[in-house]
């Protein structure tokens, strides 16, 4: 008994030795926690708890400089107390007008065996939680992040949404790939691993999104490794032959230097995931002082109809004329504009200036990091050729640019996209990015970023045959993964065929327009399509803004389907998708409305998939209406109020 009891004191003893140190940080509903915990090695584990459950298992954390390492040996220095995030900010698009962003934070500090020295700062949210890594000492030499440790343990059990990371070629990485559903550490079906972001369902039914927000130009964008031992996904850098292999893969900055949030937004279900601004939240505020200029709206766009018509002025006068006649606020002259071959650049702005339309202007932006011949080209890729650009623009009246084919998430790269933003805001332009990386907070940052494409859109109905077999689906997990983190332009809503014809009923492309989000919202298809639409139709796509108060995600998960209402002003608009080959019935819960009495108009499909349906009901809070959507089918609803409460 002795010889026991002895054995089991000298290990209560070992345990004590080695226990481990935890550092937490909890949200303001008290539901959810990130914590750090210090191993007897000197390792640092984090990990997140929501409901007292692991969202997120031990995972690993770490940065290896090349002068320094951080992943071992780390003793603890200080710890600072939780303070309180408490903060108003206003953005002129996105999701909703006014965010009051509250939270807590912390900083932990811990040195290496060498004495240099990483900061650790923890943040928690009632919609998730981030971390971010910073080196505090002060040195003019230039240091490289040769690795990140940092993993994300995701439940054993747990299923996923990923998006396979797009390998290097002429026209990518661009993140122009679909979502596929696979168990949670599935390894990518190729080595360039999965991209941010990537939506994981625990089997407690738990929801969380794992992305980045943050990213400035000391560091690159970065995405996960293709294989997820164990359920752990780890950060993966850009491939070095990104951008024609020009730029260091590996991020370099002097210090001090902070690095980007990592991030998991959680929720209960998956429209938590899909209404949550975190990732805006994190980003640094607007360095935009006055925003008055940058004006959210509607763009007819001409070229996936015909792509030959920006050499035309001609036809790009009838796209100008569409849009006045629609109301919309926007045209579009995509690429090759600067080789006209009848009328003149001066004649399509001349014409756009008469009808009161805004124009945007398309652009490549290489430079040597790309070897796309569309032009115009070499006018973004350095400064002084930039800028004279964007005063010639400013000097045409012109409201925004197109900046196209990146194709690469190196710091070289990230500097450039900031570098454009920083400048057009100089000159009050508006700046649409494509063929390029994922939104990573930077609307916040740069109000004038009205939209990123980063998706699989409807150009690829005329590239990729695979889009109309699986556009019903995967529209449905766009909101749930690409569109929560920032501006989507999808170019949506076309009802025409291009080379591959819709599989999708024309009302769950004309619920696209509510359903996707983006400042400036470029609908695809051609004047001839839109005139050619029973007038409930016409009528809806003529009055749907782009600019939202307000959005709540009513019902829905991926690949399934989703209900997305969206305010602005008093009227609210609904749009609804069904991703399955079977009818769907789902009634529209109007609980968000204030009391009284509302009218909905309807649209929603006919008994054909190219037919529509319309009516108009007197709804209420309490009173809301069962919409039944055909196989790949859809609706939509605009509701105004007919009478308040008494």
């Amino acid at each position: 008994m002795r010889t026991i009891l002895a054995g089991l004191f000298l290990l209560a003893v070992a345990r004590l030795a080695s226990a481990q140190p935890l550092w937490t940080v909890t949200s303001p509903d008290g539901r959810t926690t990130i914590g750090v915990l210090r191993e007897a090695d000197g390792r640092l584990i984090w990990r997140v708890m929501r409901d007292n459950r692991h969202i997120l298992g031990d995972s690993p954390l770490g940065v290896r400089r090349n002068d320094q390492t951080f992943d071992a040996g780390l003793r603890f220095v200080s710890a600072s107390e939780s303070r309180t995030i408490d903060e108003r900010y206003t953005m002129p698009h996105g999701k909703r007008r006014d965010h009051h962003v509250v939270g807590s934070e912390r900083t932990l500090t811990f040195a290496n065996p060498s004495g240099a020295r990483i900061e650790i700062v923890l943040r928690a949210h009632d919609d998730g939680v981030a971390f971010r890594y910073r080196f505090p000492e002060s040195d003019a030499a230039a240091k490289t992040v040769n690795e990140e440790r940092t993993g994300f343990h995701v439940p054993n059990g747990s299923t996923a949404w990923l998006l396979p990371h797009q390998a290097v070629d002429k026209y990518g990485p661009a993140y122009e790939d679909l979502f596929v559903h696979v168990k949670a550490g599935t390894a990518a079906p190729r080595p360039d691993g999965w991209s941010f972001p990537a939506l994981f369902k625990t089997p407690s039914g738990g929801w969380m999104l794992l992305t980045e927000s943050g990213l400035d130009e000391t560091y690159c964008g970065s995405h996960l490794a293709a294989d997820a031992p164990d359920g752990v996904y780890r950060i993966k850098f850009p491939d070095p032959k990104e951008g024609l292999g020009i730029g260091a893969a590996e991020p370099v900055s002097t210090l001090p230097w902070t690095l980007p949030w990592r991030v998991v937004i959680v929720g209960d279900r998956a429209g938590h995931i899909l209404e949550s601004d975190l990732v805006n939240d994190l980003a640094p505020a607007s360095r935009v002082a006055d925003t008055s200029w940058v004006k959210p709206g509607r763009a007819a766009w001409s070229w996936w109809s015909a792509s030959d018509s920006p050499k035309h002025a001609e036809a790009l006068n009838a796209f100008t004329d569409f849009a006045a006649e629609m109301g919309w606020e926007y045209a579009l002259v995509d690429a090759n504009w600067n080789f006209m071959q009848t009328g003149t650049i001066e004649d399509v702005i001349a014409h756009a200036k008469a009808k009161n339309v805004g124009l945007l202007f398309w652009y490549n932006s290489g430079g040597p990091h790309n070897e796309v011949s569309e032009a115009p080209r070499d006018r973004m890729h350095t400064r002084e050729a930039r800028r004279n650009e964007f005063a010639q623009l400013q000097k045409w009246g012109v409201k925004g640019v197109k900046v196209d084919f990146w194709h690469s998430d190196k710091q070289d790269r990230i500097r450039q996209y900031r570098e454009v933003l920083a400048d057009a805001a100089d000159f009050q332009l508006l700046v649409n990015f494509h063929g390029c990386t994922i939104p990573r907070g930077w609307s916040r940052e740069f109000p004038n970023l009205i939209g990123t494409e980063a998706v699989f859109g409807a150009e690829q109905y005329k590239f990729r045959e695979s889009m109309a077999e699986h556009a019903p689906s995967f529209n449905t997990v766009l909101p749930f993964t690409r569109n929560v983190i920032g501006p989507m332009d999808y170019t949506p809503v076309t009802f025409s065929d291009a080379k591959y014809p819709h599989r999708t009923t024309n009302a769950h492309e004309l619920a696209l327009s509510v359903v996707f989000e983006t400042a400036i919202q470029h609908f695809a298809d051609s004047a001839e399509s839109y005139r050619s639409l029973p007038e409930p139709a016409k009528t809806f796509l003529s009055r749907v803004p782009s600019v939202w108060d307000d959005t709540r995600a009513l019902s829905g998960e991926p690949g399934e389907s989703v209900v997305i209402a969206r305010r602005n002003g008093e009227v609210w608009y609904v749009g609804g998708i069904n991703g399955r080959a079977d009818a769907r019935t789902v009634r529209v819960d109007l609980g968000f409305l204030k009391e009284g009495s509302w009218r909905a108009t309807i649209v929603r499909d006919g008994d054909q998939d190219r037919a529509f349906a319309s009516d108009v009901e007197t709804v209420s809070p309490a009173d809301g209406p069962s919409v039944t959507m055909r196989p790949r089918g859809g609706f939509v609803m605009r509701i105004e109020r007919t009478s308040a409460r008494q």
